[in-house]
């Protein structure tokens, strides 16, 4: 149920979003928009469903902290 809803409300946004920024031909703005939108739709996904998120800062303090 929540997927489905989800995903309506992604639709709704990208549907009201992406045709001003296609009729102003604004291509840089959209492939923003489409990777932020796209990441935004997997953390989402991934803190809802509890999927193992790989976090690399996370990696990169436990390098820092051993010798």
């Amino acid at each position: 149920m929540f997927t489905a809803l989800f995903f309506l409300l992604v639709a709704f946004l990208v549907a009201i979003d992406v045709p001003d920024l296609r009729r102003q031909k604004l291509n840089k703005d959209l492939a923003v928009y489409t990777i932020f939108m796209l990441t935004a739709i997997y953390l989402a996904m991934v803190q809802f469903y509890h999927w193992p998120f790989f976090n690399p800062l996370l990696m990169a303090a436990m390098r820092m902290q051993s010798p």
